[in-house]
């Protein structure tokens, strides 16, 4: 995870820490008995306060990766002429021989995903004492090809059928496309999700208590 990725979540530490200590001090530590009357009221205060303090630590983090797909290829073009009599008639297409020829290049790049925390949201059930931490669902967050790894090389020319590797080119927009694609099929968005979850559990488990449950998970 990168630097700035680390820094953002020593923050939520931070933030959450002094809520947390906040809370506890001024409202957890000042409950009434649990036979009081007013009971379910302090419940329902303590649930709502803690919710709130939740939310507003974990939505500082912002939009955060929490998942990378590092990709390099190597991609060959193959050209080869074609005999094609259909345009007079006779359904026939076939290679014409000693006409192929070909070229390659290759170029590196990475996609990552992530979650905006921004967009978090917490459900609060008074009677089981539950606070629901729903995160949205994880989405690719960008997508680079590193312009300088972009090569052509081994052009294999035929003075038969001459190419021309500037005619094949893809743009960078294709290419990315393609490779998102390849990364959603990997699961990337799963792994995002995933390691999502497992942060916020790890910093909402100072607020869980034998009183209140706190539970993590992305919505639908």
């Amino acid at each position: 995870m990168k630097i700035k990725n680390v820094i953002k979540l020593l923050l939520l530490v931070a933030i959450l820490c002094v809520a947390g200590s906040w809370w506890y001090f001024e409202v957890y530590s000042k409950k009434v008995d649990p036979i009081s009357t007013d009971n379910e009221g302090m419940i329902r205060e303590e649930l709502t306060v803690l919710g709130e303090t939740l939310q507003s630590g974990i939505k500082e983090l912002g939009e955060l990766n929490t998942a990378e797909y590092y990709f390099s290829r190597v991609e060959t073009v193959e050209s080869t002429k074609k005999l094609d009599l259909t345009s007079i008639g006779i359904d026939f297409i076939h290679d014409i021989p000693l006409t192929t020829n070909s070229f390659s290049y290759s170029y590196d790049g990475e996609i990552k995903a992530g979650i905006d925390f921004s967009e978090v949201q917490v459900e609060k059930d008074f009677e089981k004492k539950e606070l629901t931490v729903i995160l949205p669902q994880a989405r690719i967050l960008s997508s680079v090809i590193d312009p300088d790894s972009y090569v052509f090389y081994e052009v294999k020319n035929n003075i038969l059928n001459p190419i021309d590797p500037q005619d094949y080119a893809v743009s960078f927009a294709e290419l990315i496309h393609a490779e998102e694609e390849k990364a959603l099929e990997k699961g990337i968005l799963n792994k995002a999700n995933e390691n999502a979850v497992k942060m916020i559990r790890n910093f909402v488990g100072f607020y869980a208590s034998d009183e209140y449950r706190i539970i993590v998970k992305t919505g639908e």
